[in-house]
């Protein structure tokens, strides 16, 4: 009798087990929710930036006799600028054109006449440039090496007692400042300031007269030159080449 009391027990103690038991595969979960993470969209971290130099107001080597502190000129859509990006350096190649006609004090400041002559200036550099903060607004400074082609003729433009041709050359150092603003992550504005150390070589051609057609009375001369551009270019810059692609 006692044994079939424990058998009942035990068949009765089973099923209230199983009644409780749930199997797992039968439940239904919502699927599982992973917070996404926040994505930084303004990324400027381009191998290659090319821009186009928009403005620049700045200053030239001496002309002539031209007394020192030299008018400043303006121009306008004449230079290209190309840079490779090295994490936080860039090296830039830059190429400028004057061309236009000038008028300028020639023996001293304020003494007429005044000179006019077509003006000519071409340059190239190339140099370096690091930038200061990496946000939407990033300041940045470098300097560039350079080599520089100036020629001025005063030939055609009436001017009474100069009648010359002003060649020069200049090799350059270029120290500067500026600051870049990106619009969006591929495109910029950019100002920059540079202060320039030239050491020129000069050969003037006087003439008689407007005909140019005597032997010049020539001069040579070497010699340092310092002058500066408080708005050497503003920019349109362009990037392009993903680093982390």
């Amino acid at each position: 009798m006692r044994y079939i009391l424990l058998f009942v027990v035990l068949c009765f103690g089973t099923g209230r087990l199983d009644a409780q038991v749930v199997k797992i595969d039968t439940v239904d979960y919502p699927d599982p929710i992973i917070p996404k993470t926040d994505k930084y969209n303004f990324n400027t971290d381009f191998w290659y930036t090319i821009a186009i130099r928009a403005y620049a107001h700045e200053q030239f080597p001496q002309l002539l006799n031209q007394p020192s502190g030299q008018p400043f000129q303006n121009a306008y859509l004449n230079g290209i600028l190309f840079k490779i990006n090295d994490n936080q350096i860039s090296y830039r190649l830059q190429a400028a054109h004057f061309n236009d006609k000038i008028t300028f004090d020639n023996e001293c400041e304020g003494c007429l006449p005044k000179v006019t002559g077509k003006f000519r200036n071409t340059a190239f550099k190339v140099g370096v440039e690091k930038s200061v903060s990496y946000s939407r607004i990033q300041p940045y400074l470098g300097a560039d090496l350079g080599f520089m082609i100036q020629k001025l003729s005063t030939k055609g433009y009436g001017n009474a007692t100069v009648f010359a041709e002003d060649n020069k050359n200049a090799a350059l150092i270029s120290p500067f400042i500026g600051v870049k603003f990106y619009l969006i992550s591929r495109l910029a504005i950019g100002a920059e300031a540079n202060f320039n150390i030239a050491y020129t070589y000069q050969k003037v051609n006087n003439y008689e007269d407007d005909s140019f057609s005597s032997a010049p009375n020539q001069t040579k001369r070497y010699r340092w030159e310092y002058f500066f551009s408080p708005v050497a270019a503003v920019t349109l810059q362009y990037s392009f080449g993903l680093i982390n692609q």
